[in-house]
């Protein structure tokens, strides 16, 4: 149903996506480099404002 070369995303890969893209702007957020991560809102088309952040230093920062 959500083959690979479908052209189609099952939900969970949207999910998956996602929580990457929020981990990368909260891994910029706490390190410092807010225009980047502004910068990284702006391209996915996010507003900063309505996103809740984890505490520093981040999930992406922890696990690696």
């Amino acid at each position: 149903m959500y083959g690979k070369n479908k052209g189609v995303s099952a939900p969970s890969d949207m999910h998956a996506k996602e929580k990457l893209n929020l981990y990368v702007y909260e891994y910029l957020y706490h390190i410092g480099a807010v225009k980047a991560a502004q910068g990284f809102c702006a391209d996915m088309k996010w507003e900063p404002s309505k996103m809740s952040l984890g505490e520093a230093p981040g999930f992406l920062f922890s696990w690696w």
